[in-house]
């Protein structure tokens, strides 16, 4: 065993995780491989790593049967963030039933080269940052990438959680021009989590994803959305598997969710986009 491994276990089954972590087990329906749909592997700015054996520990730990994955906020990237998205390649050619690879760019650098070399690679979807990179939603430079995702048919994860300003206002326009644009919004939107609900109510092509989202935001979402449009994600190494885990389910319930929309929230919505 390595040492990443014993200590994955350690935190999911030890001391004060213990109570949390037999609680979710009891509530994961069976039969369910649960899905997450929000993971980093690299490392960040602020120091915060993950590896491809980390992630899979944990994973295998957690009985967690897929991830999609993509880079941190890396100190090293290159330009066109060719860099970290190869750490992410290199980690799904490892691990290909485990991972799903996003790649990430950069909307204030020249990107074209770089997100055809990752859709011809055979990348799942790209993730964008608008914090960690500093633009907003609504930059023409977005726009632009999320028109070329809705014609590759591509995926795109967007940070909507901590330190975010506009989410809803400036993503309506996109939203409404592209339809077939799939859109996971990281954090659930949080800061807009109602106003996010209403807005895209009628656009099945928005998901929610819960990884890290305040208890009373979860509580909202759970109790606004229809739960088909609700995916579960940890934000590792931000968040951990049964906390997160915790955090969801503890959610749905105190909203009245029904128990048979829970192999949606944990698996099911987000799998069928893969």
């Amino acid at each position: 065993m390595t040492a990443e491994r014993e200590h994955s276990i350690e935190a999911l089954t030890g001391g004060a995780m213990a109570g949390i972590w037999e609680w979710v087990r009891q509530r994961i329906p069976a039969g369910v491989e649960v899905f997450d749909a929000h993971a980093h592997i690299g490392a960040d700015i602020d120091g915060r790593t993950m590896t491809a054996e980390g992630m899979r520990a944990r994973m295998e730990a957690a009985g967690v049967k897929r991830a999609i994955v993509f880079p941190l906020n890396d100190p090293n990237a290159r330009d066109d963030y060719s860099g970290p998205n190869d750490v992410i390649w290199n980690a799904y050619e490892e691990y290909p039933d485990l991972f799903v690879p996003f790649f990430r760019l950069n909307p204030h650098r020249d990107y074209e080269a770089e997100f055809g070399r990752c859709v011809g690679r055979g990348f799942m979807g790209l993730k964008l940052h608008p914090v960690s990179q500093h633009f907003e939603l609504d930059d023409p430079r977005v726009v632009c990438l999320f028109e070329m995702a809705a014609e590759a048919d591509l995926p795109v994860l967007i940070h909507a959680g901590f330190a975010m300003q506009r989410i809803v206002e400036p993503l309506v326009p996109t939203v409404e021009a592209y339809p077939r644009l799939r859109l996971i919004l990281g954090h659930s939107a949080m800061i807009e989590v109602l106003e996010a609900a209403r807005a895209f109510e009628g656009h099945p092509n928005v998901l929610f994803e819960t990884s890290v989202v305040r208890a009373k935001d979860l509580y909202v979402l759970f109790s606004s959305l229809d739960p088909s449009r609700i995916c579960y994600g940890s934000d590792i190494p931000y968040g951990d598997l049964p906390s997160t885990l915790h955090a969801t389910l503890a959610a749905a319930e105190a909203a009245g969710v029904p128990e048979a929309a829970l192999p949606g929230i944990l698996s099911g919505n987000i799998r069928r986009w893969f």
